[in-house]
């Protein structure tokens, strides 16, 4: 095979290998998150909507709960309960403006934080803070495959150009 075909072939491969890339750029952290404590059970409801075409490989993967900044328990999943998110309780002791905090972990990319105030007024959820982070590998993975197509593009070019 000559130069030109390899260069060709090569430009094809990468041009194939960067278009069936679309389920790791599509990627997105769970949310939001909803809390609710009830005072009387000790018992924080965790729901996150989280959608997904998948719920076996781009799921929700685990939920910690911290009381007043220190970790009080984490859960860990497989898979998400249903393509639209999950909801899990927690057996939290609280008393009157206790801070708990629920963050979930996608299990391709990201995370996000939710905070709640405990009041012995009520058993309904007092929202104080939402935090969203997103994990630093996706904007790395997204300039790698942009520098993979790019390269192919400049191979496809070089092969037409050598044909003239």
């Amino acid at each position: 095979m000559n130069k030109s075909k390899s260069y060709a072939l090569l430009g094809l491969i990468l041009l194939i290998a960067v278009a069936y890339q679309p389920a790791n750029v599509a990627a997105h952290p769970p949310g939001p998150i909803t809390l609710a404590y009830d005072i009387d059970t000790e018992i924080l409801t965790v729901t996150v909507t989280h959608v997904t075409a998948d719920v076996n490989t781009h799921y929700v993967y685990e939920i910690v709960i911290e009381k007043n900044s220190v970790v009080f328990t984490t859960e860990s999943y497989t898979s998400q309960s249903s393509a639209s998110g999950m909801s899990d309780t927690f057996s939290v002791p609280a008393s009157n403006g206790d801070i708990l905090r629920a963050t979930a972990k996608c299990s391709v990319s990201g995370q996000t934080s939710q905070q709640m105030t405990v009041s012995d007024i009520t058993a309904t959820t007092t929202t104080t803070t939402t935090t969203t982070t997103t994990d630093s590998w996706l904007p790395t993975t997204l300039m790698i495959l942009v520098a993979i197509f790019a390269l192919a593009v400049v191979m496809v070019i070089v092969w037409v150009l050598r044909r003239r």
